[in-house]
Formats: structure tokens, sequence, C-alpha cells
């Protein structure tokens, strides 16, 4: 097997998954907005959780509680929001720049290789969680590209993308988790002060139900712009590691 000892330059990362995101900002935005933002928000507004914030365990007993039942609700926006990874993939690596509609039809023949994929992905990151925390970070980083790998290669063995992954980040494991952990913990900062904001606003206000659409519609938007500037970088990642150049030559070139 090929060593890969490149290492990933994060700033280059984040300027090509900006400039991925600015060349095709009405379609990406589009189908995000579809495929993972409206479900969210959809779920939030009919089942908000409501946890108890006089304490720390009560308020991780009451989340339990709550994806326990809305188990089949979270199970159905992840599918849906894999599938639209998925599509948004096709659009940005297909070399043959295919329609939003030929990118689903497409996302609709690779979608259990792909799902099967980031289960897999998903349940090593956790098993490695339970492990002291360290492990489950760790493969954060190194399965990173798994989603991109098995596009941009047609990969449908769900092993074969994970051990691909794996050869790519090589060296880059904990380079690769601090982008990542920039991103969420920015972006929950900034989901925490804008809430703050809109709390105030909703309660001045004083509209039935406006708090708990605005409440519901930035945290979807917000976990949606972090899964999308995620799923970017993880292209910039693939692109720049897998010796195929920078992402904006290879998609707009």
């Amino acid at each position: 097997m090929q060593r890969h000892d490149k290492r990933l330059d994060g700033g280059q990362a984040w300027t090509d998954a900006m400039a991925l995101l600015k060349g095709q900002r009405e379609i990406l935005l589009t189908v995000a907005g579809f495929f993972l933002l409206l479900p969210m928000l959809i779920l939030l507004m009919l089942r908000w959780p409501v946890l108890d914030a006089e304490s720390s365990a009560g308020a991780v007993a009451g989340w339990n509680r709550w994806t326990e039942h809305n188990s089949l609700w979270l199970l159905l926006v992840a599918v849906c929001g894999s599938f639209g990874r998925l599509a948004i993939l096709i659009l940005i690596l297909d070399r043959s720049r295919p329609s939003v509609r030929e990118a689903l039809g497409g996302a609709a023949q690779l979608f259990l290789w792909f799902y099967l994929a980031g289960m897999l992905a998903g349940l090593a990151q956790y098993g490695g969680l339970l492990l002291f925390v360290i492990p489950g970070l760790y493969l954060v980083g190194r399965l990173f590209v798994v989603e991109p790998a098995l596009v941009a290669e047609r990969l449908t063995n769900p092993l074969r993308v994970l051990a691909r992954s794996f050869e790519i980040t090589r060296g880059n494991g904990w380079r690769i988790f601090a982008v990542t952990a920039i991103v969420v913990v920015g972006g929950t900062i900034f989901l925490l002060a804008v809430s703050t904001v809109v709390g105030v606003f909703a309660a001045l206000m004083n509209v039935n139900g406006l708090e708990l659409f605005l409440s519901a519609f930035i945290c979807a938007a917000v976990f949606s712009g972090i899964y999308l500037v995620l799923l970017l970088l993880s292209v910039a990642a693939y692109w720049q590691l897998a010796d195929q150049g920078h992402v904006r030559s290879g998609a707009f070139g």
C-alpha cells in the first residue's frame, strides 16, 4: 500500500472549502436547505427538547430521554441528511458536471453503500470514544474523508472505503481533528450567542409560537451550516491529501 505522508494545510483546506461554497452557492445551499435544514427544523418544531437547566445531570438525563423517545424521527433526519450530503458530493466531485436532478439520481444509486460506510465510521468513532475518549477523537480525523473518497473513487465496499480513508489521512489524524474541532466549537459558540439574542427578541415581541420557531430555525440553520462546512472541508482534505490537486482546480477547472 502506498504511503501518504503529506501534511494537511488547514489554511489551504479552508480556502478551498470556501471556494467550493462560493462557486456553487445557490445549488449547495438549496440542496443543504432541503435535505439538512428542513428535516431538522420540522423535528425541532414538533419535538422541541425540554431539558432540566438546573443541573448538568438533569440535562443529560433529559436529553437521553428525548433521543430515546424520538429515535425514529432522528433516524429519518439522519437518512435525509446523508442523502443530501451524498448529492452535494456528487455535484462537486463528478467531473461530468451533473445537474441537480442527475446528482439526486446518482445519490439514489450509491446511497446504500454511502450510508453503510458512514454508519461503520460512526460506530468506530463511538467505540473509540468509549475507550477513554481519545481514540474516538483520533478516529474522527482518520475517517474524515470516508464520504468524498467513496464518491470520487466509486468505492462500494464500506470496509475498503474506511481503509482508503486511513491510507489518505496517515499522519494527519490529530491535525484534521483540530480543524473539525475549531469549526464545531466556533459554530456552537455562535449558536449560543445568537440563541440568547433571539430569546430576548422573542420575549419582547410576545408572539405566541415565535420563540419556538426562531429557536428551532436557528438551531437547524447553524447545525446544517456546520455539517455543510465540514463536508466541504472533507472534500478539500481529500483532494489535498490524495494527490488530486486543490479543490478549486479539480472542481471548477
